[in-house]
């Protein structure tokens, strides 16, 4: 900070005086707040009162934290403070001394530092909307007025002015958050306001956009996906009553249409540009964020993507979502960093590790589940595009990720049902493939972990509730159902059968030779001494479970889907038991559940 001295803003002297100024004569305040150029006032301000004026005002604006208005406050508001912020907002600009001596390059790097002249102001502003009372109070009224009388001259100027706002530095993380976190506010506290955002001349949400573009921290990225998540998919009762009574849930694609604009490399540049900005964006973010920032970002992602979907009405979204490499290999590395703790905190505290594990538990099932979302409406909705999909994911290490999880992923309601989704239309997608996608995949099995936990957690599960209930035709089974335990493992290994000939190659992954040596399980075969020993750690998992694969395998090199009928684990002499195919697995049944721990 030493050197940062040299940029004089204000004295100590000067803080003091307006400390005992704002209290007593409200209109001094003022007068100096709207101070011209070059001008004074008849009690001799200057501009360079203004920032120290600002200052002590900003403390005063927070007092009303405490639940209860501030007299200062509400005497400053009296005297048409809000009025003088928001022309400051429009009109400000920033004074520097420096020193003749200063150094060129410090000078240069403390203007890419130093906040936009507008930033006070509106922090001003942001405290004022964070302290709103619902419903509002008389003095909340009039802030309310104010900025719905300068609102639009107000964002003119910040999206076309965005001074320091985009550098990558942490010294503007609150320049970033200010728009998005006064927004939150008006809202919930009178929804009247969201008409302005719908007005197509207004720039808020293109500006939340780009704040969200260029955020650099959880606590910035955060702040702005939720408030993009917000206009997108309003939560709020108050924000719902609005958007319903006045028909507006068919102007989202208006919002949207918004964002992109927002992150695009320019304001003109095209759909293709925009959206592929946007998955950028995503995976720029996703590779640094862990926690609560992560599923606001894993929100989002998966908010633009259903509202894209929509009527159809950005379609390049989805396009650019099935071709980016980038996100899919940060949602990957994101799965994966989830499986281990972390040392987030909220508001500078450590978070409470059992809290801490539910956000990552969050985050690895909002991961999975949309992933297999996308997969499975791409099926239906641009099959071509599902094999260059689908070896992005293998290439990008999907497999190795879920791997990693899986012990983590089968305890969380609905994820087996995921899990089998998902390996089920890979499998489909993969048989319509081509010979080179089989390749590849084929370096992506056995994978006995995944495989073995699966399983193991089958067991488990039947053990406990009994084994699953025969499926109803045309009635899919709750997300909790075990029938989607027992499903599960069986879609992935049909998936894995479709990739690997257990019968002839050798089971170690990524080896290319013949399997020559009988494991003990009578199943698996190996090259040699060497990949038999590499692979035990893994195989050891599924080693004793091997024999309730046979007819899975079986049935996958004859043709036949994983869904056309997996086998149950029931205890030993129970009858085997059958239903109608549908779109969930059908139930049979497999001895011995007692010699299979």
């Amino acid at each position: 900070m030493a050197a940062y001295a040299q940029l004089i803003t204000h004295t100590p002297e000067q803080i003091e005086k307006w400390k005992e100024v704002a209290p007593t004569n409200p209109s001094r305040v003022i007068r100096a707040l709207r101070l011209a150029p070059g001008r004074s006032t008849k009690e001799g301000d200057h501009q360079g009162d203004i920032y120290p004026a600002l200052e002590v005002v900003k403390e005063i604006s927070i007092e009303g934290r405490s639940g209860t208005e501030s007299k200062a406050w509400v005497n400053l508001v009296d005297a048409r403070l809000a009025e003088a912020l928001c022309k400051n907002v429009t009109e400000s600009v920033m004074f520097l001394d420096v020193l003749p001596n200063m150094p060129v390059e410090l000078l240069e790097k403390a203007k890419k530092e130093i906040q936009s002249p507008y930033f006070r102001p509106l922090e001003i502003l942001c405290n004022a909307a964070c302290c709103f009372h619902y419903p509002p109070t008389k003095t909340d009224k009039k802030v309310i007025a104010a900025l719905r009388k300068y609102w639009s001259q107000m964002m003119d100027r910040i999206w076309n002015e965005p001074e320091n706002t985009l550098e990558p530095s942490n010294s503007h993380i609150l320049e970033r958050m200010v728009i998005a976190q006064m927004v939150i506010r008006l809202v919930v506290t009178d929804p009247t306001f969201l008409s302005t955002f719908y007005d197509p001349s207004d720039l808020t949400v293109q500006i939340i956009a780009r704040h969200w573009k260029y955020s650099q921290t959880a606590e910035d990225v955060k702040l702005t996906a939720a408030m993009l998540t917000m206009f997108l998919q309003p939560d709020h009762p108050r924000h719902v009553a609005y958007v319903r009574s006045n028909d507006l849930e068919s102007a989202t694609s208006q919002l949207l249409s918004k964002m992109l604009v927002g992150v695009g490399p320019t304001a003109l540049a095209s759909k293709q540009k925009q959206t592929k900005a946007l998955m950028a964006s995503f995976a720029d973010h996703l590779v640094r964020l862990s926690g609560r920032s992560a599923s606001a970002e894993l929100d989002f992602f998966a908010c633009i993507i259903s509202v894209a979907k929509k009527d159809d009405t950005e379609p390049e979204i989805t396009n650019a979502a099935l071709k980016s490499t980038p996100l899919w290999n940060a949602m990957f590395r994101l799965l994966k960093k989830s499986a281990k703790p972390t040392s987030e905190t909220f508001h500078g505290q450590p978070i409470d590790p059992e809290t801490e594990k539910t956000h990552r538990l969050y985050v690895m099932a909002n991961v999975v589940g949309t992933t297999t979302n996308i997969l499975h409406d791409a099926s239906f909705e641009y099959p071509r595009e599902c094999e260059p999909l689908i070896r992005i994911w293998a290439n990008e290490n999907l497999f190795g990720a879920l791997e990693e999880t899986i012990e983590f992923l089968v305890d969380i309601t609905g994820m087996t049902m995921q899990l089998g989704r998902l390996a089920g239309v890979l499998e489909t997608v993969l048989g319509q493939g081509t010979p080179a996608l089989r390749q590849l995949f084929r370096t992506q099995f056995p994978r006995w972990r995944t495989l073995g936990t699966l399983i193991r957690h089958d067991i488990k599960r039947q053990r406990a509730t009994g084994p699953p209930k025969p499926i109803v035709q045309g009635k899919i089974p709750p997300p909790d159902s075990n029938v989607w335990d027992h499903g599960a493992w069986q879609c992935f290994a049909a998936l894995q059968a479709s990739c690997i000939d257990l019968d002839t190659a050798c089971g170690k992954r990524g080896c290319e030779n013949i399997g020559t040596r009988l494991c003990t399980c009578e199943v698996v075969r190996y090259c040699s001494e060497g990949c038999q020993n590499k692979d035990m750690k893994d195989h050891q998992i599924m080693c004793g479970h091997m024999q309730l694969l046979e007819h899975v395998v079986g049935r996958s090199k004859n043709g036949s889907s994983s869904n056309s009928g997996p086998p149950s684990i029931e205890k030993k002499g129970s009858a085997r038991k059958s239903a109608p195919v549908s779109s969930s697995p059908r139930v049979e049944a497999v001895e011995n559940l007692e010699d299979l721990d």
